[in-house]
């Protein structure tokens, strides 16, 4: 850990909790590159490991994180054992980008066994079992495709619902593998009354499925009662977001301030993308005619040369139908009511 590494978190507060100051099951860290989203998932799985040492003391003050959780575990730290140290760890897990994770076929068929002979459970039941984790991913992915069975060698099968033919999971695309093997992964792995840290989890994955990530993760964290931390790029994950989840990192005088965005859930995505991710939404060629072409609005010159070819080219680029094309023409039409009345 190097401490240098956090200086943009100086003088910084974040809360995790609702206004009950109840753990939130989900927040979701936005916010333009570098920002700070990846550091500061870093910072806390790093740190859930470094607070609890017996050198907290002394490096305690060089940190510049200041998580309200600090000042609780600074005066008890001289009597939390090793054991405690393990426990807390194994409490905060960290899924970070492109971590590959033990493949699908691997890790089910060994869940399979440690059931069946470990812990005497029926294999019709642990397939049970299976059936349903997978089913209740499914069930916010594509309602169309269910879990059909499974072979000897660990190869997972699916099929259409009302359809005969079944199909192998390797017909997925990557990010639906990623994503179905990662859920699996944590329901299998029984992971319980955990926080849980995932950075860009719509890596791969297509938008329609970007959009429907944050209910996948609120199902588990339901059944588990666990905490999940994400942090992402993409507007669909954000636009998904109840406002509640919303955590907006900005990056203000080489500091890194946090803000609640409270109008998140629903919003259009060009809104996303420029009042949270602070991104353009047009190619910089569109927004420059735009531009040119307000301006002579304002200047009531909408009928000169210049005005009809600019004007054209944009029909031809955005198609008449565009709807910032269609309020500009509201507002030519009043403009030269206006004039005809003057």
């Amino acid at each position: 850990l190097h401490i240098e590494d956090y200086k943009m978190f100086k003088d910084f507060d974040i809360d995790f909790v609702d206004e009950n100051d109840e753990a939130l099951p989900i927040v979701v860290l936005a916010g333009v590159n570098g920002s700070g989203k990846t550091t500061l998932l870093e910072s806390i799985f790093s740190l859930s490991s470094i607070l609890f040492e017996n050198a907290l003391n002394n490096v305690l003050d060089k940190f510049f994180i200041e998580f309200e959780l600090l000042n609780h575990i600074k005066k008890y730290t001289s009597e939390i054992t090793h054991s405690d140290v393990k426990e807390v760890k194994k409490n905060i897990l960290y899924f970070s980008v492109g971590q590959n994770l033990e493949d699908i076929k691997i890790f089910l068929p060994k869940y399979i066994a440690s059931m069946v002979y470990e812990y005497e459970i029926p294999p019709v039941e642990v397939h049970k079992q299976v059936r349903e984790y997978i089913d209740d991913i499914l069930k916010e992915l594509n309602p169309g495709i269910e879990f059909d069975s499974r072979d000897g060698e660990g190869n997972l099968f699916f099929r259409n619902k009302g359809g005969e033919d079944k199909f192998s999971i390797d017909n997925l695309s990557t990010g639906e593998k990623t994503l179905i093997s990662k859920v699996l992964y944590m329901y299998l792995a029984d992971i319980k009354d955990k926080v849980i840290l995932i950075d860009e989890p719509e890596l791969s994955l297509h938008p329609s499925w970007q959009n429907k990530v944050l209910k996948i993760y609120e199902n588990f964290v339901e059944k588990n009662k666990c905490q999940i931390i994400i942090a992402t790029h993409s507007p669909h994950i954000i636009g998904s977001a109840k406002p509640e989840y919303l955590r907006v990192l900005k990056k203000v005088d080489n500091k890194i301030e946090v803000a609640k965005y409270t109008k998140s859930y629903g919003l259009e995505f060009n809104k996303i993308l420029t009042d949270i991710m602070g991104a353009e939404t047009r190619v910089s060629d569109v927004s420059k005619r735009l531009s040119i072409i307000k301006s002579l609005i304002i200047k009531n010159d909408f009928d000169s040369d210049e005005f009809k070819t600019i004007w054209s080219d944009l029909e031809k680029l955005l198609g008449e139908d565009n709807i910032d094309l269609r309020l500009l023409k509201l507002e030519i039409a009043s403009r030269k009511k206006n004039v005809s009345n003057n």
